[in-house]
């Protein structure tokens, strides 16, 4: 009889535990492969052979990661150039990010960042850091972009100055929803 008591009062328990409060928070981590696109000022120095990283924000757990950019075998952030990169985030909902560098043995080592994309096509998520500054030697914390947004996907392609005229891309589904029709509508002039 006290056995069966004792069975019976752990299950209430373990029932009851299931829903009391407790202080965790809860973070949610997408875990999803990103493109990370980053282009060099075209200024006299502006490229650099240091060590360069890539720190990203996240809302969720004011969580951050830090990623060493560095494509083997490729000589990256030259003058005026654009490097990609393909980079694995643990969340997707990023409100910041920031950029640095570390010395390494080489004279060119000053970075001037004009822009950050950050792109996922499994989500068509964007975002710009534009930076059109010189990155500061390692910091904590590091060189903020001066403007970050979220971009549509679409605008995102090939972003351009600041201040330029950004175009506005549909899909064919947008297209044929906006005007009323439908997929399937079929001509009239049938013969």
């Amino acid at each position: 009889m006290f056995h069966s008591l004792f069975i019976y009062c752990f299950l209430i328990t373990l029932v009851f535990s299931q829903f009391a409060q407790t202080n965790e928070t809860i973070v949610h981590h997408d875990g999803r492969l990103w493109d990370v696109v980053i282009e060099t000022c075209d200024k006299d120095g502006a490229g650099t052979d240091a060590a360069a990283y890539l720190k990203i924000f996240y809302e969720s757990g004011h969580d951050s990661e830090t990623f060493h950019l560095d494509n083997p075998g490729r000589n990256d952030f030259e003058q005026g150039s654009r490097d990609h990169f393909k980079i694995f985030f643990k969340q997707s909902d990023i409100v910041n990010m920031g950029l640095f560098w570390w010395p390494g043995f080489s004279l060119s080592q000053s970075w001037c960042v004009n822009w950050v994309l950050l792109l996922n096509s499994d989500t068509e998520a964007c975002f710009e850091g534009i930076f059109e500054k010189w990155i500061l030697h390692y910091r904590d914390p590091p060189t903020y972009a001066t403007r970050f947004h979220r971009l549509r996907y679409a605008d995102c392609v090939r972003p351009g100055p600041s201040n330029a005229e950004r175009k506005t891309y549909l899909r064919y589904d947008d297209i044929v929803r906006n005007s009323g029709g439908t997929v399937d509508d079929k001509n009239d002039d049938d013969d």
